[in-house]
């Protein structure tokens, strides 16, 4: 039988040495055995012994000692949970070496005898590229500004919580003047380059809870939030300034431009994000209609 309970023990330790993720062996709540596997900032010895209620944070600890408690009343059923650990919400794991966010997907597994295992993978690098991907598809590739797609989003975020609170907000949608003759004159390069430095610019000049996007070919929005449509108005009359004294150097010479631009406000609890940006397109249609390089609002 020693023999037998020696032979388990050794394929037991064999498998932790080849298993890449961080495991965990409970006993009534507490760590007995630790093996790093692949994370290898993590000094083991800190957390045996170690007690659950002492190593998390309590809104981790609810959901673990849920899935504990759901393995338990299922012994052999896998049980999944998705977590993160932030170095200061969680001391014991900073003592044991934990030095940034860290992301696992984890499996919780109970034996017949009450035993808890917790096998645990670092899912950091993949969690970091999904973010990248959905910032790639919110992001506009030749200006770096958001796109129309992250623009509706938020906007129809900001309106419904304007609303929600009797709170105000703006938008303007910017145009640049002639943009196919600058296209046109100088190549598509050159209006590229253009349209980059205008956002650089408005992005210079803009409030950081301001959000600006790019809306078309030529055009883009800038959402404001907690202004009202005169303060709106005053934004972009400063928008349209900045661009008109904007010049760029090219090697066919300063490349210099002008831009209309159309204002709209949030009006009553009636209105809404895509009421709010067809009136400031119409008033768009107004201020290029009237020779360019102007802005016009509504009339409140």
């Amino acid at each position: 039988m020693s023999q037998d309970v020696s032979a388990s023990a050794g394929r037991f330790d064999a498998l932790l040495q080849v298993n890449r993720d961080l495991v965990m062996v409970l006993k009534d709540g507490v760590v007995d055995i630790c093996h790093a596997g692949e994370s290898e900032w993590l000094l083991e010895s800190v957390l045996i012994g170690g007690s659950l209620d002492e190593m998390l944070p309590a809104d981790l600890l609810v959901s673990v000692k849920g899935a504990i408690e759901r393995a338990l009343a299922s012994p052999g059923q896998l049980q999944s949970l998705e977590y993160v650990l932030r170095p200061e919400q969680v001391p014991v794991f900073r003592e044991a070496g934990l030095r940034e966010p860290t992301w696992f997907d984890a499996r919780i597994l109970a034996a017949e005898d009450g035993e808890v295992f917790w096998s645990a993978r670092d899912i950091n690098d993949s969690k970091k590229l999904q973010r990248k991907v959905t910032n790639q598809a919110q992001r506009d590739p030749l200006t770096g500004s958001y796109n129309r797609r992250a623009l509706m989003t938020v906007m129809e975020q900001t309106v419904a919580q304007a609303l929600r609170y009797d709170w105000v907000c703006s938008v303007m949608i910017i145009d640049v003047d002639d943009f196919s003759r600058i296209n046109d004159q100088q190549g598509w390069d050159a209006g590229d380059q253009l349209l980059q430095q205008i956002v650089s610019g408005i992005h210079k000049l803009k409030r950081t809870a301001d959000f600006l996007a790019r809306y078309g070919d030529d055009q883009l929005v800038l959402l404001l939030p907690e202004t009202n449509h005169e303060q709106g108005v005053a934004a972009g009359e400063r928008v349209r300034r900045l661009i008109a004294e904007m010049e760029m150097p090219y090697p066919t010479g300063d490349i210099t431009c002008t831009a209309s631009v159309g204002v709209a406000g949030l009006l009553g609890p009636e209105d809404g994000a895509t009421a709010m940006l067809k009136r400031a397109e119409e008033n768009l249609f107004v201020a290029r209609s009237s020779g360019g390089n102007r802005v016009e609002g509504e009339s409140i």
